[in-house]
């Protein structure tokens, strides 16, 4: 997880370059969300360790800018010193319960990795009373809590985004805008930052990219949580235009994304580096949840938020349960759970 040394946005949105940088990487989705003038989204934070949130905090509640439309208002986390120590430093108010921002709240948003197997628990009273939810990546740790969330959200009319960084980046859609140039897709290759694959922000941004045809998936490596080499293999179908063909992912220790899409009438290539630049880096997924929050609109059909988490079940199964070998994307055990990082974070019981 990246530290806490923020580049300024003051500094960043005086400079005209920055300012056209971040509206390339936001579009389309970086319209601004107004609620009634003057007023803000109150955002509860949830998931303090192994987080997010000690950059978005400070992309949110930073001094003497007004880029965006959201503010922290409320925190809660198991560990109360920790919460009083970011309520304090963000000056926000932190609640005795995971369920007292009820009432209090536009929007709540998960910025950690290890309490995503309780999100299901963690956030089933807010999704219940229709308060649009930002789940934490990869969403839950079984098929069968994914899919209670997505149908009591169904049930309740209630906004739910759940992405990662990079399927915010302009990259995606213009790449998606250059398959016209490649004709029938033959292969696709793609690397990236071994660092990246617990959280699986290349292989969303891919199916953003390539749509969510993908019928088998295969994951080779040495470990899925601190891989020295990793290489995954995803299956897409035949549909009326296109032959099935492969796209081949391999995790480096770099952290410059690369990929290429070979077709019948040519080549595409992009590159993207990691970028040191927290604002640029998160703004656009920033304003996304903001839109989402703000017009209580779903960022992608829960159809497709499903087929996602198959395909990151699918490579933890062939991992954990076929050495590798593939696996057909929804055939996992609605049960079945990868090995957690960290099994005792929370129990059932703190959600009750």
């Amino acid at each position: 997880m990246p530290n806490e040394n923020i580049s300024s946005r003051r500094t960043f949105l005086k400079s005209t370059a920055g300012i056209v940088g971040a509206a390339s990487l936001a579009a389309p989705h970086a319209a601004h969300a107004k609620t009634s003038a003057g007023k803000k989204l109150k955002i509860g934070v949830f998931g303090l360790d192994y987080t997010f949130w000690g950059l978005w905090a400070g992309l949110l509640n930073p001094e003497g800018t007004d880029f965006f439309n959201m503010e922290i208002s409320h925190v809660w986390d198991k560990n109360t010193q920790k919460a009083k120590e970011f309520a304090d430093k963000w000056g926000c108010k932190v609640v005795k319960n995971y369920d007292d921002m009820l009432g209090h709240v536009d929007g709540v948003v998960n910025g950690g990795f290890y309490n995503v197997p309780w999100q299901h628990k963690m956030f089933r009273p807010y999704i219940e009373a229709g308060v649009p939810t930002y789940l934490s990546r990869p969403w839950s740790s079984r098929m069968k809590d994914l899919n209670e969330m997505l149908e009591l959200a169904a049930k309740h009319d209630t906004p739910l985004i759940a992405t990662a960084t990079y399927e915010h980046y302009n990259e995606a859609d213009n790449f998606k805008g250059q398959l016209e140039n490649v004709g029938e897709i033959e292969s696709v290759y793609a690397t990236c930052g071994a660092g990246d694959r617990p959280h699986f922000h290349i292989p969303y941004m891919m199916m953003k990219i390539l749509g969510d045809n993908i019928e088998e998936v295969s994951m080779m490596t040495n470990d899925p949580k601190k891989p020295s080499y990793l290489q995954s293999t995803y299956i897409y179908g035949a549909t009326e235009d296109q032959a099935p063909y492969a796209l081949t992912m391999h995790s480096l220790r770099s952290y410059v994304y690369s990929f290429q899409i070979n077709g019948k009438l040519g080549t595409e290539n992009v590159s993207m580096p990691g970028n040191a630049n927290y604002f640029i880096r998160f703004a656009p997924q920033l304003i996304d949840i903001q839109k989402t929050i703000a017009t209580k609109s779903n960022y992608q059909p829960f159809d497709f938020v499903r087929k996602k988490h198959e395909m990151v079940m699918s490579e933890y199964y062939s991992h954990y349960e076929r050495g590798g070998a593939p696996v057909k994307v929804g055939t996992v055990p609605q049960d079945w759970q990868y090995p957690l990082w960290r099994p005792d974070w929370y129990d059932e019981s703190d959600f009750s």
